[in-house]
């Protein structure tokens, strides 16, 4: 499992709470266009700028500019590291909120996930190289880890979870409190 693979599922729930207007589609679009430019979330630094001797681009979304500024101030503001989890999507979810807001509606009103993932970059990412086609496959993997990390009706844990180690845990503390009982 990738980094991207094991994060995703967990970023996806917390947009479409974050972004109500959002469902499934749209939240796997937008990290779609995430996994493209930071490598699955693994490269935040820029690694060839487009513009020479510029800072390039940084974080999830290779924020550039004057984005890249407004950012790393966030960050600073918030005391929280550039490349942390919290720092990316906080300030993710902020430009939805205020300067990015029209990316909610555009996306929102997409119809699929291909016309999603190329509504997000037209709004949100404005790149100078557009690679949709790595986007979209990007956009697939958050959208099969998501569905891969469902729990499926009628089933407590998601498939795959250590049920077994839960079990062993309940029991280690019901004999832990038994003892404690005897002992006290």
């Amino acid at each position: 499992m990738s980094l991207f693979t094991a994060k995703v599922p967990d970023l996806m729930r917390r947009l479409m709470r974050d972004v109500p207007e959002w469902g499934v589609l749209d939240a796997a679009a937008a990290f779609g266009n995430a996994g493209h430019e930071s490598g699955g979330f693994e490269l935040l630094q820029e690694i060839k700028p487009v513009v020479a001797g510029s800072l390039g681009g940084y974080g999830w979304f290779q924020w550039t500019g004057p984005r890249r500024l407004a950012f790393m101030a966030w960050c600073a503001k918030r005391k929280l590291v550039p490349a942390s989890y919290e720092a990316n999507y906080g300030f993710f979810v902020h430009e939805l909120r205020t300067s990015e807001k029209s990316t909610i509606q555009e996306v929102a009103k997409a119809d699929g996930l291909d016309a999603k993932v190329v509504a997000f970059e037209q709004e949100f990412e404005r790149a100078g190289v557009k690679h949709y086609p790595s986007r979209q496959k990007w956009a697939e993997k958050a959208l099969a880890a998501y569905h891969a990390g469902e729990v499926p009706a009628g089933r407590a844990w998601p498939a795959g979870f250590p049920v077994a180690w839960v079990a062993a845990a309940v029991v280690a503390i019901a004999v832990a409190f038994v003892v404690w009982q005897i002992v006290n």
